[in-house]
C-alpha cells in the first residue's frame, strides 16, 4: 500500500467521516455527515469530489451469506457519485471470534474511493445482500468510515 507521500500526484482518500449508518430503506444504507456539512468530499486519483448526504445510497450487490459467517462489504463511490458494495470473503463468524481467522478488507473497484465498509454477521440465517435487512434478529451489522482502507484485517 502506498502512503500519500510516495505518489507523484494525487491521491484517492476518502476526506472526511461519510456517518454509514441503516437507510430509511433497511436493506439500504445511508450517508449522514456528522459534521453537519451535509456531504461528503472525497478525492480520486487526486481530483475532489462531493455528494450531499443522503438517505438509502448505498445499495448492496445482491449476494447471498452463509448463515453463522461474517462479510465486509466495501463501500466506493465514482466521480459521478455512484455508490457500489465490493464483498469480502466470507470467515465463519466463531473463528474470528475465537482468534483463529480474520477478515481481510477486499479491494476497490477501479477508479473508485473507497468511503467505509459495513460488516454483516449473519445468524443462523442466511444475509442476502440488497434483501435482507440490515436489522433484526437475523444479522448484527457494524460501520466503518475511513480515509482510506485500513492496511491490517478485522480481527474481532
Amino acid at each position: 500500500m502506498l502512503n500519500l507521500s510516495e505518489l507523484v500526484r494525487g491521491g484517492t482518500v476518502c476526506l472526511g467521516k461519510a456517518g454509514l449508518a441503516i437507510g430509511g430503506t433497511t436493506t439500504k444504507a445511508k450517508i449522514l455527515v456528522p459534521d453537519g456539512s451535509n456531504g461528503l468530499t472525497f478525492a480520486i486519483k487526486g481530483k475532489t469530489y462531493y455528494v450531499a448526504s443522503a438517505d438509502d445510497l448505498v445499495v448492496f450487490t445482491a449476494k447471498s451469506q452463509t448463515a453463522l459467517y461474517s462479510c465486509i462489504y466495501l463501500v466506493c463511490i465514482t466521480a459521478a457519485n455512484v455508490i457500489t458494495t465490493v464483498a469480502g470473503t466470507e470467515v465463519l463468524t466463531a473463528d474470528i471470534t475465537a482468534g483463529k481467522k480474520v477478515l481481510t478488507w477486499p479491494e476497490a473497484t477501479a477508479d473508485t474511493c473507497p468511503i467505509g465498509a459495513i460488516r454483516v454477521d449473519a445468524g443462523a440465517s442466511a444475509f442476502t445482500a440488497g434483501t435482507t435487512a440490515l436489522t433484526g434478529g437475523t444479522v448484527t451489522v457494524t460501520y466503518y468510515d475511513f480515509f482510506a482502507v485500513p492496511d491490517t484485517p478485522l480481527t474481532s
